[in-house]
């Protein structure tokens, strides 16, 4: 059981150590890149009770995930590209009865050959 406790609260230190770096995405769309096993992090302040995420990406043969934690440290996903059905290089995701407050989102490069560039847009 103390193990299970330690392995708990690891995963908190490095999930608060990774979201320190994150970037707000601001106007709501963030474009960058991602190479095999990175991860980038990003932020926004959600205000209304539903918001849209798209992630999308120019090559559906790579790999990438989304992840969005809520503001009470929910955690939804990670969400792949088949997650709708359809490899086409694509999440679209619409959460509803969203918390107030930070979100985050986690982008991974899960099987990336080379370099991934990408667009994150939070509406």
């Amino acid at each position: 059981m103390n193990s299970v406790r330690v392995l708990v609260a690891v995963a908190a230190v490095l999930l608060v150590v990774s979201a320190a770096n994150a970037k707000e995405i601001g106007i709501n769309t963030v474009y960058d890149s991602v190479r095999q096993g990175e991860t980038d992090w990003f932020y926004e302040y959600i205000s209304s009770s539903s918001f849209d995420v798209y992630l999308i990406w120019n090559n559906p043969s790579n790999s990438l995930t989304l992840t969005l934690y809520s503001p009470d440290g929910s955690v939804y996903g990670p969400f792949r590209d088949s997650s709708d059905g359809v490899v086409d290089g694509k999440i679209a995701l619409t959460v509803e009865n969203a918390e107030r407050g930070v979100w985050y989102f986690r982008v991974y490069g899960e099987r990336v050959s080379g370099v991934q560039h990408y667009s994150l847009t939070v509406l």
